[in-house]
């Protein structure tokens, strides 16, 4: 696998961006962006009032400032009057506009930096260069309009779905919402074994490994809270890939969706621990393309086997209904705004399925002793099988150290604040 040897760089991205035509410095600036310009700056308008400009400079030295303008956006020469610069080479610069990599991932992966201004500050301004390049929408409190059945009527967005109800029902709710609940689909026989084995693979995880995610709770303790690649370890979650049941509702996003089994993480498991103070044990507003590869991975379904009963109390999965439809700002926990925020109450044996695109959360228990497992088999499309390699995914990433030297498999890496 190549998640710690080969991935931490991420350097497939390159023989990716070859699939994509290479928007060149220059030319971009003076003619491509007025055109996007003209087609899509009422989407942006209201969203970059007041923001700050963004400056880029590529290898040359040639620099272009972005500022707010009536019809959107504008470029001019040179960075005097901007807040924010970032260097990154003109290959990096076309990747970014290809969705290949995201902010966080070019300065991640230490193709880009940010020499003034911070990330945040770049960031301010992504979801308006991806409405910009793309046509979609930016996020917000006009979603809600959209939240209809096929009826017209306004969706329920805690409805739940047993396996016995209309699949074009659920197949609607899936595209319009961006997640499902489906009921009992396994019985508590299968949660056991499935737990069981689970609780194997865990007893063989370590610290430091490349292939999990460490957390370090109020005690002191370091616990697991993420294991990828499962089937290292285990024969039959291996198998369970390709459980039918798992493919049936997965390609309610689309028939040809696969099964990641052999990269994306494969098979993984989330366990939520409560009192976490260091890592990734609770995972703020989020998308799984936040380092990049939206083109490349999208639409990537999230198909959740529920080990454990998930509320509140024990650390459970929430959504912004829709999200997946648009560009997103990140936001932190009780600043989402006027946006349907849907919190899922899960049984063992229940099944979720989201799009890897919906923005979600998993917020820190409101109990002591959350132990809560959730099983997660990805599934996408052909393409993403061509462009990244086998024991490869965009967050490998993680694996290698940020500005501030903390990577997701180590959280005696992580400073002392508690994480959000």
């Amino acid at each position: 696998m190549g998640t710690d040897v080969v991935g931490t760089g991420l350097p497939w991205v390159e023989a990716i961006a070859a699939s994509f035509p290479e928007y060149a410095f220059v030319p971009f600036h003076e003619d491509e962006l007025g055109r996007l310009v003209e087609a899509h700056g009422s989407l942006v308008v209201d969203d970059l009032a007041g923001v700050a400009p963004v400056a880029y400079r590529v290898d040359d030295g040639t620099t272009y400032t972005w500022r707010t303008a009536p019809g959107g956006v504008e470029a001019v020469p040179g960075d005097a009057d901007a807040a924010v610069l970032v260097e990154l080479s003109e290959a990096t610069f076309s990747e970014f506009l290809h969705e290949l990599l995201t902010a966080t991932g070019a300065v991640q992966t230490g193709r880009a930096r940010v020499v003034r201004g911070d990330l945040t500050d770049w960031q301010r301004w992504e979801p308006a260069i991806r409405a910009l390049t793309t046509g979609r929408p930016i996020y917000g409190p006009g979603v809600w309009e959209t939240l209809v059945d096929r009826d017209g009527q306004p969706l329920d967005l805690a409805r739940t779905f047993t396996v016995d109800d209309d699949r074009e029902e659920m197949r609607h709710f899936l595209a319009v919402a961006g997640y499902v609940h489906v009921k009992a689909v396994f019985t508590a026989d299968e949660v056991a074994r499935l737990a069981a084995e689970v609780e194997h693979v865990r007893s063989l995880t370590t610290p430091g490994d490349p292939f999990s995610w460490w957390s370090v709770n109020a005690d002191g303790d370091e616990v697991v809270t993420r294991i990828n690649y499962l089937g290292r370890f285990s024969e039959p979650i291996d198998r369970f890939c390709f459980d039918p049941r798992l493919l049936h509702y997965a390609t309610l996003a689309g028939s040809e969706l696969r099964v990641c089994d052999d990269r994306l993480d494969g098979p993984m498991v989330f366990v939520k621990h409560s009192n976490v103070v260091k890592g990734n044990g609770d995972l703020g507003w989020h998308v799984d393309d936040g380092i990049g590869g939206h083109p490349v991975m999208c639409p990537l379904i999230q198909a959740g086997v529920q080990l454990d009963h998930a509320d509140a109390a024990n650390g459970q999965l929430k959504v912004l209904a829709g999200s997946h439809r648009y560009t997103k700002h990140w936001c932190r926990w009780g600043e989402e705004g006027d946006v349907p925020v849907v919190a899922l109450d899960t049984e063992p044996g229940d099944l979720t399925i989201h799009y890897g695109d919906t923005m979600h959360t998993t917020p820190p228990p409101t109990a002591d002793g959350a132990g809560r497992r959730a099983l997660y088999f990805k599934f996408s499309e052909p393409h993403t099988f061509d462009w990244v390699p086998a024991g490869c995914h965009y967050n490998d990433a993680l694996f290698r150290p940020d500005t501030e030297g903390r990577v997701s498999n180590r959280a005696t890496t992580w400073s002392e604040q508690t994480t959000s």
